[in-house]
């Protein structure tokens, strides 16, 4: 960096390294004991009148918030804090310098080389959980992966964002963090507003954030993606996202592991997993079944055990043994034997599932054929002595439909009745959309849906759903300008 700042404190700037909403980051050496560190500053107001104050009070906020956090903190996968000041006016913060590039530069790479950088950041993650810290901000660039004594290690930083839910800290009001300042690429739905208003965040938002980070590292991509922000927001309240896959040139990645990054992204936070342990402990199974897993200190505890972890140790680094100058895994053999086992089972189940439909659909192609070449049978009886047996068929013989519903940016629903008889369809409590509603006869429902918050509009809509297929029903509460509004001017959390 040239000419503006050369000094703060016992600080010797070098260069400037980023720069952000509420300051900027520079790498400076400590001149006490050469120490490199990265200082983070209030950057100076842009502009004048009452919204750059405004800007700067708010900033200070979060700064301090930042700091108040960080001197709380002692773990390996957390950055270090050192000091905080102040200089000629100019609030500083010094914390661990870290040369490292963000955890989804390893995106695509095989899942046995990164699944330990993702057990060490959720193992991070669950450090802060236990502290009483939502960290609210998850996002690549906030998740480092630095190079340290050969072996990888992962850093958790930026809290600037990051509430002490366990307790108040009065500072829940911020107006421009609002609604939700994260990247809206990684935010949770409960960040979105799918709570409704006023509703406190907890540790599951930085898990389904976490899930969005897993399922880019694993895969290459995002669930979703977007050219907008709004584009986003309607993905992470209402779309489901598919079973992540690696990328067609990288080994396929284990059941247990799709699975438990599909449970983190579900869209209500009870379905996720239960704990920051529960996490760290899949992952570490993955890893286990794999064959050749150094475990980490301190994250694998026997089964049964859910005492919270030691807050001021750190671990060591997670990776998969290999052997002396091979880059391939140890596997026993026999683990090798028994995937291909389970192919060859799994295969052989595939042929037979195709060859009974084939065989199935053979039947139902005869059965038509006789009905058609079959002359009309003459009655039996006379037409006094029909009975049921002979009326048309019912409409419960043909096969359920589905209905799917989905509001921007959710909705409550009220209630789904089947207009042909008056019943009114079995909901969960306070559902809410998306939902999808299954095992329906075939015919009209009317749909009552209403709107977030306590004063939110009510629609009835009517809707036909056909036999054996998926009808989609979509209501607007918002249109996408007043959604990106409210995001910027909300309540914060």
């Amino acid at each position: 960096m040239a000419g503006a700042v050369e000094r703060i404190a016992h600080y010797r700037i070098l260069k400037r390294i980023g720069r952000g909403g509420m300051g900027i980051v520079y790498q400076a050496v400590d001149e006490r004991d050469e120490r490199m560190v990265a200082l983070k500053v209030i950057r100076e107001v842009e502009g004048p009148g009452d919204e750059s104050a405004a800007h700067l009070a708010e900033a200070r906020v979060r700064f301090d918030r930042e700091a108040a956090i960080l001197k709380s903190l002692l773990h390996v996968n957390v950055v270090a804090f050192f000091e905080i000041g102040e200089e000629d006016g100019t609030p500083w913060l010094a914390m661990e310098y870290l040369d490292g590039t963000p955890l989804t530069s390893f995106a695509g790479r095989p899942w046995t080389e990164t699944v330990p950088l993702l057990v060490q950041a959720a193992h991070g993650l669950e450090y802060l959980s236990s502290r009483g810290i939502v960290h609210r901000d998850l996002s690549p660039d906030n998740i480092l992966v630095i190079e340290r004594g050969g072996d990888r290690l992962v850093k958790l930083l930026d809290f600037g964002v990051a509430k002490l839910f366990e307790k108040a800290t009065g500072l829940e009001s911020l107006t421009a963090t609002g609604f939700f300042l994260g990247k809206v690429a990684y935010g949770s739905p409960e960040q979105l507003g799918s709570l409704g208003h006023g509703a406190p965040l907890d540790w599951r938002t930085d898990v389904y954030s976490l899930g969005v980070i897993f399922y880019q590292v694993l895969s290459g991509r995002r669930p979703f993606e977007g050219k907008a922000p709004v584009e986003y927001i309607a993905a992470h309240l209402n779309a489901v996202a598919p079973p992540v896959g690696a990328p067609s040139d990288a080994p396929s990645l284990p059941v247990p592991l799709v699975r438990l990054v599909g449970q983190m992204l579900e869209k209500r936070r009870e379905s996720r997993p239960a704990s920051w342990r529960e996490i760290v402990d899949r992952l570490v199974a993955v890893l286990r079944d794999a064959g050749g897993v150094r475990l980490p200190a301190g994250i694998d505890r026997p089964p049964g055990d859910t005492a919270a972890p030691e807050q001021t140790r750190g671990t060591e680094i997670v990776g998969v043994a290999r052997r002396p100058g091979s880059a391939t895994l140890t596997v026993a053999k026999h683990s090798l034997y028994e995937a291909r086992l389970l192919l060859w089972f799994a295969a052989a189940g595939i042929v037979l599932v195709l060859a009974a439909s084939w065989w199935a659909a053979r039947v139902r192609s005869s059965a038509r054929s006789v009905e058609r070449l079959t002359p009309a049978a003459v009655p039996t009886t006379a037409p006094a002595s029909r009975t049921a047996s002979t009326a048309p068929p019912a409409a419960a013989a043909l096969a359920a439909g589905r209905l799917q519903l989905v509001a921007l940016p959710f909705a409550r629903v009220v209630s789904i009745v089947d207009q042909r008889t008056g019943n009114s369809v079995v909901l969960r409590a306070n559902a809410t959309t998306p939902l999808l509603v299954t095992d329906l006869a075939p015919g009209p429902y009317r749909v009552v849906l209403a709107g977030p918050g306590p004063g939110g509009r009510t629609v009835e809509r009517v809707v036909s759903v056909a036999s054996g297929a998926t009808v989609l029903l979509s209501e607007p509460f918002e249109t996408p300008g007043a959604l990106a509004d409210l995001l910027t001017r909300g309540d914060a959390r």
